[in-house]
């Protein structure tokens, strides 16, 4: 019985022992696993312990971010507008687009006059908001639109802005709905400019001379060079120059029947000042046409503030002769 009992005894040792072995194996063997770990992120680190694991490297990314810096800054003009007055906004040329920045205001071109946009609360007490503009000749103008339910201002006449001086005009839209962008105009105003050849046709008055340098066509638009030259003392100060087609002979007591023709870009457009004595030149870029032999198209030029008025006539057979620009 005794022996019995010993033997029991020494079988359920050797079990034990087997049991703490295995459990000491499995121990060194987690060990071995992690110091090996170890090793392959920190060099020299249990380095005699198994074979270094490697990680795959995390991908680097190539994308080239960039930041906008001040000078990329557009800036926006503030004004307000009523629920119960309208507010009028003057343009230098033809307005080609208008965006709202929410249903807060309305806005719309004036009937008849394509550079008026009119302007007014769709609701009462509308959150801030923006409104851009796009004029015909590629410029961009900003704002920043607040309610008020007595405006100050009802009027604003932006032709009178100096968009050298100003953030938020921007002249860098292209027009879409021409085959030509601003940049391939403004290329060829430069061509238009280096080919000029004396005066085609011109009116001289008053010390200033107003003259057509030659006609040009390129891409479906007629590139008109425009010398203004003053002789006097005394600065001309350009209100504005105008296009328009009109009958040639006008029977009495017939209303005079005038088309207004928009150019689409002006080149050295900032120049607005001829200095006395001096000269600067422009190239006015205005959509293809031709016009009917019992009509005219007449060049008209407005001093601000001042009587200097000059205007000149071209002929259809005068546009019939414009040259064709070589790229």
């Amino acid at each position: 019985m005794k022996t019995l009992s010993f033997l029991a005894c020494l079988g359920l040792a050797t079990l034990t022992l087997s049991a703490s072995a295995q459990k000491s194996t499995h121990r060194r063997h987690r060990t071995s696993t992690v110091s090996g770990q170890i090793a392959s992120v920190i060099p020299g680190a249990a380095a005699h312990v198994g074979p270094a694991t490697y990680l795959p490297a995390a991908p680097t990314s190539t994308q080239k971010i960039l930041s906008l810096q001040e000078q990329n800054y557009i800036g926006s003009y503030r004004m307000t507008v009523g629920f119960q007055k309208t507010t009028h906004l003057i343009f230098p040329y033809a307005v080609s687009y208008v965006d709202l920045g929410n249903g807060g205001i309305i806005a719309d071109k004036a009937r008849g006059a394509e550079n008026i946009v009119k302007v007014k609360a769709s609701q009462q007490g509308f959150p801030e908001t923006n409104m851009t503009v796009v004029t015909t000749d590629g410029r961009l103008y900003s704002f920043l639109v607040n309610y008020d339910a007595n405006p100050r201002v009802l009027n604003y006449n932006l032709a009178s802005t100096d968009v050298s001086a100003s953030s938020a005009v921007v002249p860098l839209a292209h027009l879409s709905n021409m085959g030509v962008t601003q940049s391939d105009l403004e290329a060829y105003s430069r061509l238009v400019l280096d080919k000029k050849k004396g005066p085609h046709v011109h009116e001289q008055k008053d010390n200033i001379t107003l003259a057509l340098q030659g006609m040009y066509t390129q891409d479906d638009v007629f590139f008109f060079p425009l010398h203004l030259a003053n002789s006097s003392n005394i600065n001309y100060d350009v209100d504005f120059i105008k296009f328009y087609i009109r009958d040639k002979k006008v029977a009495k007591r017939t209303a005079i029947q005038e088309s207004e023709v928009t150019p689409v870009f002006v080149y050295n457009a900032s120049q607005n000042t001829i200095p006395g004595p001096g000269n600067i030149d422009q190239v006015y870029a205005l959509r293809k046409f031709t016009i009917p032999d019992d009509k005219n198209l007449v060049v008209e030029m407005f001093e601000k503030g001042g009587g200097r008025q000059l205007s000149f006539v071209v002929t259809n057979s005068d546009i019939l002769k414009a040259r064709k620009l070589k790229k």
